[in-house]
């Protein structure tokens, strides 16, 4: 009775491979667009949430400030878009 337990322990493990190589002609294809597409949703997720770019963001805004390249009203409202930005993304990580 152990052997049957035994084998069946381990022949319930392999059944999932089986299983996959045997839908692989049907199921691999949307596998792989959901694969890609969770690594596409990650990619964007970490950039929208990468405060050191928006960090950068502010520093060239300041310096197109002090260049003359753009007046003050401009520059106090991107830098307001961009502050509000970074607020967001530091709340939203303290949440979590």
């Amino acid at each position: 009775m152990a052997r049957k337990r035994r084998a069946t322990a381990s022949s319930a493990g392999g059944g999932d491979v089986l299983l996959d190589v045997l839908t692989l002609p049907v199921l691999g294809v949307p596998r792989l667009v959901h694969w890609i597409a969770s690594k596409i949703a990650e990619e964007v997720e970490r950039q929208e949430f990468d405060e050191e770019k928006l960090q950068g963001q502010l520093l060239d805004l300041q310096m197109r400030h002090d260049l003359g390249e753009i007046d003050g009203q401009e520059y106090a409202r991107e830098e307001r878009r961009l502050l509000n930005r970074l607020n967001y993304i530091r709340q939203a990580k303290g949440q979590d």
